[in-house]
């Protein structure tokens, strides 16, 4: 989350932690800030299926082969 540039108050959030300082006290969680790690890490998780897709096309384990299979039907 932090090569994202995401914001320190919604790292706390999202991993459960607690922030007792001043700044944290007055900090909130805004929807653009969760959007913008939601496109983030959709962007990390599609690159890593790329890569992985690039190595070898399908897996024994199902659940990869079938994400593997729609990413390709996507890049196609």
């Amino acid at each position: 989350m932090e090569d994202l540039g995401t914001e320190k108050v919604l790292m706390d959030e999202r991993m459960g932690h607690l922030d007792g300082s001043v700044s944290a006290r007055y900090a909130h969680v805004t929807r653009g800030m969760r959007e913008r790690l939601m496109l983030g890490l959709t962007q990390q998780w599609e690159a890593a299926l790329d890569v992985r897709l690039a190595l070898c096309p399908t897996s024994p384990v199902r659940v990869l082969n079938d994400l593997l299979r729609a990413r390709a039907a996507v890049l196609r």
